[in-house]
């Protein structure tokens, strides 16, 4: 167990490790970190240095901040990512395949409404994507294809009114387009 202190001398992480005869050492098994007060801010597995299971960090709160499913090393089975608001509310929900965004994945504002929604495919955004203002009102609908925007796009404008417009002749700068 390798274990690191806060300038207090309180325990700010603890690893174990494997250590082999060639001097490799390998993260295998859990790995906390905590905050000066004590608090337990994140947990992660290793299997021979490679992610698994499931990695959970937290605010300083003690709520929820991520949550990430690695699965078993080398899995193709999709797991789930999920990230809170400091609030507690649900921020972003979506599938993974070792790590990377994989199928579909929901956005929402710290108050609950919908900010986005749509697919991944190898960590880009592939197939129908939607965005949402902050009030949650739906701005914007189109395709993308591995992260280009494709085809024609709906765009609604602030009386509601739809336009479609190909995906070339805009920008989404006035819709929440970031990823978390």
């Amino acid at each position: 167990m390798r274990r690191s202190l806060h300038a207090d001398g309180t325990t700010r992480s603890e690893t174990r490790v494997l250590v082999w005869s060639d001097g490799r050492i390998e993260r295998d098994g859990p790995e906390r970190e905590y905050s000066s007060s004590g608090v337990l801010e994140a947990e992660r597995f290793f299997d021979h240095d490679a992610p698994t299971g499931s990695w959970r960090t937290w605010f300083t709160t003690g709520t929820p901040r991520s949550e990430m499913d690695f699965g078993a090393p080398g899995s193709d089975a999709p797991g789930v990512q999920r990230f809170w608001h400091a609030n507690g509310r649900l921020a972003a929900e979506g599938t993974v395949i070792d790590g990377v965004r994989a199928g579909r994945w929901d956005y929402w504002n710290e108050d609950g409404t919908v900010l986005r929604a749509g697919s991944y495919r190898g960590g880009k955004r592939d197939g129908s994507w939607s965005f949402h203002d902050g009030g949650g009102v739906k701005r914007a609908e189109g395709r993308y294809d591995l992260g280009a925007r494709v085809g024609s796009w709906t765009l609604w404008d602030e009386r509601g009114e739809a336009h479609v417009r190909p995906a070339s002749e805009f920008e989404l700068e006035t819709i929440r387009d970031e990823d978390q």
